[in-house]
């Protein structure tokens, strides 16, 4: 499946180590622990799935998308300016009137009558320069509202991995300051119990119980962290419920971006980065803007035409026959602003002000863009050697605890340095986890950058942390079972 998606997944290929021979019980404590953590989400709740909680609810990205709808509305307002303008009235009068003439022998008179009037009314610019400038604006306008909202969903995307991730490095935080507790706890019983032999000192003692201590404060303080992280992942996605975490395969290399180079993603980013896009449609509606403002000054040119139907049943005087009368017109009208006051000028003034400005913005959308991801080129070279560090690390501790094992067999190693061995085993394995965390968040930094982050992304993550691409406990377990035969 990923190899159909190789755009969007060349930093993700699988390779198979092979696994240790020699016999050890502390090593397949350690390996059931990893196989635990390697136990996909419940509820079916993988990255796509919380993405799509995430687009549902997340109030930026949904604002986002009502700019979207706000421009487009403000474009067909635009494009109405040019059309035609037609509306209707009518009217209707009930009269009674009495005349009285202040000549003598002239009789008054009384009369009662209706009057209707209809008009119909249509206006077609012809000669509109402000309002076809408006036109072309509203284009980058909604041109720019669409970059912001591929901005938002490439910002939410990144922020969700992000936290995500955070959450996993938080929960292997949590597992080993958990683990490192019980072999603190074992440490203290064993120099308890020799120095009320004689074979550990009062300050070997103290030592003890101050490591004990601060084991338990890390233990505490990292079930405190891991709540946190949970938290900011449900105000993207609401409330979740997630039993267990996954984590990536082991034995996952996340090498592909080697065939790549920071000039080829500065490159990317320069052509897709949102921001700048946006910043660049935001300049062109600044320039549509100062024309527009300029063409205030211009003429205006319309047809309009009417056609009116009156009718009154009594004349203008007593006596006098009612009238129906029907008239029509058509003609052009022409307005030239001679003076504004200098309000017009002002306006033009300050357009080109705000284009000027906006230029400006170009040249920081760019420098933001090169920065972010030159940080996230260097962030995923800094986690790369570190995973390459920690991978070593974690094999020089397995071998070291091995060593501590044999010696504690053979009588030369004491039950205190294999506990101590354990811990270093345990700590290399959430080191080199958090590397690899870290290049995939970097990776995925680099891609959103660019405007290269697709739902596709999570989909090939989500495989990544697929239950089928992890071992199984048993298989663990009977791996183990034969080592130690």
């Amino acid at each position: 499946m990923l190899s159909d998606c190789r755009p969007c997944y060349m930093f993700l290929s699988l390779y198979v180590m092979p696994s240790d021979s020699a016999p050890s019980r502390s090593l397949f404590l350690v390996v059931a622990i990893a196989v635990l953590l390697a136990s996909p989400g419940a509820s079916g709740q993988g990255l796509v799935d919380l993405l799509d909680r995430a687009r549902t609810g997340e109030p930026a990205f949904l604002s986002a998308g009502a700019d979207v709808d706000i421009a487009r509305a403000r474009k067909d307002l635009a494009h109405a300016a040019l059309l035609p303008q037609v509306s209707v009235s009518a009217a209707a009068s009930k009269y009674d009137r009495n005349y009285h003439t202040r000549l003598p022998g002239f009789p008054d008179a009384d009369d009662r009558y209706r009057s209707a009037s209809q008009q119909l009314n249509v206006t077609q610019a012809l000669i509109r320069v402000p309002e076809l400038m408006a036109v072309r604006q509203s284009d980058h306008v909604l041109a720019q509202a669409r970059h912001q909202h591929d901005g938002a969903e490439q910002a939410l995307k990144l922020r969700l991995l992000t936290v995500w991730f955070d959450l996993l490095a938080a929960r292997d935080n949590e597992t080993f300051t958990t683990r490192q507790l019980l072999t603190l706890e074992r440490q203290w019983d064993i120099v308890l119990r020799g120095n009320a032999l004689g074979l550990y000192s009062g300050v070997q003692l103290q030592d003890a119980r101050a490591r004990l201590e601060q084991g338990r404060a890390d233990a505490a303080t990292a079930r405190a962290e891991l709540a946190v992280q949970r938290s900011q992942l449900e105000l993207l996605t609401g409330p979740l419920t997630l039993e267990r975490l996954p984590v990536l395969v082991e034995d996952a290399e996340l090498d592909g971006l080697l065939t790549d180079n920071l000039d080829h993603w500065l490159e990317l980013s320069a052509g897709g980065n949102p921001a700048l896009q946006a910043a660049l449609s935001a300049f062109e509606a600044a320039t549509a803007e100062v024309a527009k403002q300029r063409a205030g000054h211009l003429p205006t040119l319309e047809l309009v035409a009417s056609y009116s139907n009156n009718g009154q049943g009594a004349g203008g005087f007593p006596g006098q026959a009612g009238y129906d009368i029907r008239q029509g017109s058509v003609g052009l009208q022409l307005s030239m602003p001679l003076y504004t006051g200098g309000g017009q000028s002002a306006r033009v003034h300050e357009a080109v002000a705000q284009r000027e400005r906006a230029r400006h913005d170009i040249e920081l959308s760019r420098r933001q863009a090169v920065a972010e991801v030159s940080q996230a080129w260097l962030g995923w070279e800094s986690a790369r050697a570190r995973v390459a560090a920690g991978r070593q690390t974690f094999d020089a501790a397995r071998a070291a605890l091995l060593q501590a094992q044999r010696g504690l067999a053979r009588g030369v190693a004491s039950d205190f340095e294999v506990l101590q061995a354990e811990q270093q085993v345990l700590a290399a394995q959430r080191d080199y986890h958090k590397g690899r965390y870290d290049q995939v968040v970097a990776t995925m930094r680099m891609r959103a950058s660019a405007g290269l982050l697709r739902d596709v992304d999570f989909s090939a993550l989500d495989a990544l942390l697929a239950e089928q691409s992890a071992p199984t406990a048993v298989a663990v377990r009977a791996t183990a079972m034969e080592t130690v035969r």
